[in-house]
């Protein structure tokens, strides 16, 4: 894979994302559907999850699908490898579920990288979905310390200004690296991820599609998942 080409081509595609300002954009309304999705690799083959949860409502059902991988794994340019995975999982969807998600939740970053083109941001751009990502790892440097405590934040920034946040989810734990993917801003990521981490570090819906994933990874079953065999 050339690097030069990929980070220009990041670079071209970061200007159709559409970060809002803070209390604009998009905001979830109760029973909204919400799509959060997880990738697991063995190998060549890719294990995809897909949960679906209604805001302030029940969960819909967590679902899984393989895919054979034909790209690489190369740090910064995760969105060409995972990107298109997360698609066909949504076109899946789509055509077994008949739902239409108002708000996409991707395992990964948003904006908050190095051309701010983060895998969120490819999810949110080709469906024009609102997007958010949610990381256990960053990709950026921040300054500060975080106190441990459930609703604390950190920013994160580049040279331009604010592209995420170090988001404590529960007493005493690691943060999770939020950021918005498209449609949505920093400030609604962060209270969606927040409300929907209740009992855990990971948010649930997030927590249920790695979960899943990982156990069909390791070609088990987990009750209550549905699989939908092999996708491409």
């Amino acid at each position: 894979m050339n690097r030069t080409y990929l980070a220009e081509l990041q670079k071209k595609l970061a200007q159709k994302v559409c970060i809002p300002p803070d209390d604009s954009g998009y905001h979830p309304q109760k029973y909204d559907i919400i799509f959060s999705l997880d990738v697991h690799y063995v190998k060549d083959k890719a294990c995809i999850a897909l949960d679906v949860q209604k805001w302030k409502g029940g969960i819909v059902g967590t679902y899984v699908s393989t895919a054979k991988v034909e790209v690489p794994y190369v740090p910064q340019f995760f969105c060409f490898r995972e990107g298109p995975l997360l698609l066909e999982m949504l076109e899946a969807a789509k055509k077994r579920l008949s739902l239409q998600p108002e708000l996409i939740i991707v395992d990964g970053h948003g904006i908050a990288h190095p051309r701010r083109f983060g895998v969120a941001c490819w999810v949110g751009v080709n469906t024009d979905i609102p997007s958010i990502g949610c990381a256990k790892e960053t990709l950026m440097h921040y300054n500060g310390k975080i106190d441990k405590k459930r609703g604390n934040c950190l920013f994160i920034k580049d040279e331009k200004g604010v592209i995420g946040a170090v988001l404590v989810t529960r007493d005493n734990t690691k943060p999770v690296f939020v950021s918005p993917g498209h449609g949505v801003s920093l400030k609604t990521s962060i209270e969606v991820i927040l409300n929907l981490s209740s009992r855990y570090r990971i948010s649930e819906p997030l927590r249920r599609a790695d979960q899943s994933a990982k156990a069909y990874a390791k070609g088990m079953t987990l009750e209550g998942v549905t699989f939908w065999g092999e996708i491409a």
